[in-house]
């Protein structure tokens, strides 16, 4: 009997729809695939790393062939789930990398700059310019320039370190006074222009005195060449004009200029301060600006303060101090300094109706070892005055509050500052004007 034909059964199996169940045959998974999409979340970490490391460089390869570009796009879209994930992790690093750097760099903008720890050389001894002083400044707008002027020996150094804020019983002052020993000799402390900058954006300037004889003697001694070469007819008249030149200076870059006097009024010296004024140089105009200020207005011209140091007793009169204002009214009434109407100290003044303003007088009393309204002092003597701890702070209180008008036509910011006084400064040691007053000069 011959065999059954299984070909028949199984389609008798498939007829009838009863047999065996239909088993679907795949091709066993790749092991490789498998161990790498299971590993996709544990490499992230390793990319990402590898990332900080090197850059990721992607270039996309151009194809030649039919057949390439085929592959090529059968490869896109079969892409890996792991590639995904790899280029997902790419986008989000540069994404938040970029804003962390920005932010650090907000950070640093907002640090407030260092305070400088002693004053450093704007114009040197030889009268020289000095870069040193650019490091300290910064790109703020809202600082203040004062500077001081005064004879040898008038306490400008100590004035300037009180209205910067030093306690006046202090033996360590910013800016270093003269000493008992150089007094003796005749000796000035302070050569060129000193400059100190505080975290309130102060800007203080220290100078040397103005037509010393110490700083003449200096002259005679130290240099070689005679001062200004030929164009000053002697040593007297080179240190008149650059006394000169200096003060010119400070009224192009201060906002305020502290005059420092003691004993008396001296006439000569306000005489000294109108000259400085006739040759201040001219405040440039911007020439791209579609509306031009007036000629009579565009000029500037700083505050100033009269300060008359080592006052006894008699001096804080009434009558006193309406003698010295008149004074200084009638010496300055023509001069477009700010003289009037801003520092007083607190005594009426006998001026004409007209003016309604007081000038800008303050007194200050001889400084002692022993402040009479001191706790240890229960009796003390009456002096006619206020303490000199008092009028000190008083002073620094009333010039820190003073109007700050702009240098220019533009607001600077203390880089820029610093670059225009450097210009200023080279403009008056080549002036014409200086070498025409110096040949009117005996």
């Amino acid at each position: 009997m011959p065999p059954p034909n299984k070909n028949k059964e199984s389609t008798m199996d498939t007829d009838t729809g009863v047999g065996k169940t239909l088993v679907i045959l795949a091709k066993p998974p790749d092991k490789t695939k498998s161990n790498q999409s299971g590993n996709t979340l544990a490499t992230t970490s390793s990319v990402q790393n590898e990332l900080l490391k090197s850059p990721t460089i992607v270039q996309k390869v151009s194809s030649s062939t039919e057949d390439e570009s085929a592959t090529a796009s059968a490869n896109k879209e079969t892409e890996s789930f792991s590639d995904l994930v790899k280029n997902v992790a790419q986008r989000v690093f540069h994404v938040q990398q970029k804003p962390s750097i920005g932010q650090t760099d907000g950070d640093q903008k907002l640090l407030s700059p260092p305070e400088m720890s002693f004053p450093v050389k704007l114009v040197d001894e030889s009268l020289q310019w000095c870069d040193n002083a650019l490091e300290y400044l910064h790109d703020a707008t809202d600082f203040y320039v004062i500077g001081v002027l005064g004879l040898q020996g008038v306490g400008k150094s100590t004035i300037l370190s009180l209205i910067k804020g030093n306690n006046p019983d202090s033996s360590r002052l910013l800016f270093k006074p003269q000493t008992n020993d150089l007094k003796e000799i005749g000796e000035h402390c302070t050569t060129g222009i000193d400059m100190y900058v505080t975290n309130q954006r102060l800007i203080l300037l220290d100078t040397q005195p103005v037509m010393s004889s110490s700083v003449m003697d200096h002259m005679i001694q130290y240099e070689k060449k005679p001062p200004g070469g030929p164009d000053y007819h002697s040593v007297e008249n080179a240190l008149l004009m650059q006394s000169l030149q200096q003060a010119a200076f400070l009224m192009a870059v201060c906002h305020t200029i502290i005059s420092v006097q003691d004993w008396f009024i001296d006439l000569n010296y306000l005489r000294f301060l109108l000259s400085a004024e006739m040759l201040k140089p001219t405040t440039p105009i911007n020439i791209h600006d579609p509306n031009p200020i007036p000629e009579e207005t565009s000029e500037y011209y700083p505050h100033i303060v009269f300060v008359q140091n080592c006052c006894h007793r008699e001096d804080f009169y009434p009558d006193s101090i309406a003698k010295m204002q008149d004074s200084l009214h009638l010496t300055l009434q023509k001069s477009k300094l700010k003289y009037s109407g801003s520092v007083n100290c607190g005594s009426y003044s006998r001026l004409p109706k007209e003016s309604m303003q007081k000038v800008n007088l303050f007194l200050l009393p001889e400084k002692e070892n022993q402040e009479f309204d001191s706790p240890t002092d229960q009796f003390p003597e009456y002096k006619g005055h206020p303490s000199f701890r008092y009028l000190a702070e008083s002073l620094s209180h009333q010039v820190l509050s003073m109007p700050r008008s702009l240098l220019t036509h533009t607001a600077l910011s203390e880089k820029n500052w610093f670059h225009y006084s450097a210009r200023i400064w080279e403009t008056v040691k080549k002036s014409t004007l200086f070498l025409e007053y110096n040949r009117l000069l005996p």
